[in-house]
């Protein structure tokens, strides 16, 4: 490099690549989740289109752990098909403090071909999945898709010099200047 001091090491600008593939991934990921809330809609939509209601009892609080320890609460209902039949079935989504008191009546959702593939009536129960899937996709998508951009604006990016500095022979050395005081009294 012209400029450089004799012996002194030249420096390339590099930027690691894995960190973009790694958030890359995301990118991949997003779009994955973003399909699965989208399926997870259309088929809760189909749910409640095609599916009977029926008035539904709380019996039981199973009482499942989550990865911390914690104790997560998932509702067991009982109802009534409009063919008299009884059947019970586990709430999919648990929660803590419990959402549903034993004894609670609950609205249910179900398919009269397949009553045991039931579902309590709620926002909360219904739309949990798609909700919470819906969300992380969008930031996997977000992060991945600004980590893409950011890649690929580094390759198309020129390479930065460092900075050089003149040969320590070729500086002139320049007079100090005196600074006059007032005497002091």
């Amino acid at each position: 490099m012209a400029g450089a001091l004799p012996g002194s090491p030249t420096f390339k600008r590099t930027t690691p690549r894995w960190p973009y593939a790694l958030v890359g991934l995301f990118f991949l990921a997003g779009p994955g989740m973003l399909g699965g809330a989208g399926y997870l809609v259309v088929e809760t939509r189909r749910d409640i289109a095609a599916g009977a209601g029926a008035d539904g009892t709380v019996i039981d609080l199973i009482v499942e752990r989550d990865s911390d320890g914690d104790d997560i609460y998932y509702p067991r209902v009982r109802f009534m098909t409009a063919a008299g039949q009884s059947v019970e079935f586990t709430g999919s989504v648990g929660s803590r403090p419990a959402a549903f008191d034993i004894g609670e009546a609950v609205a249910v959702l179900y398919d009269p071909a397949k009553p045991r593939d039931a579902r309590i009536d709620s926002f909360f129960q219904l739309w949990f999945g798609p909700l919470i899937l819906g969300f992380l996709g969008f930031v996997f998508t977000a992060v991945g898709g600004g980590a893409v951009i950011a890649f690929v604006r580094s390759i198309n990016r020129p390479s930065v010099p460092m900075p050089t500095f003149p040969p320590a022979e070729s500086v002139s050395a320049r007079p100090a200047s005196a600074v006059e005081r007032a005497p002091r009294d």
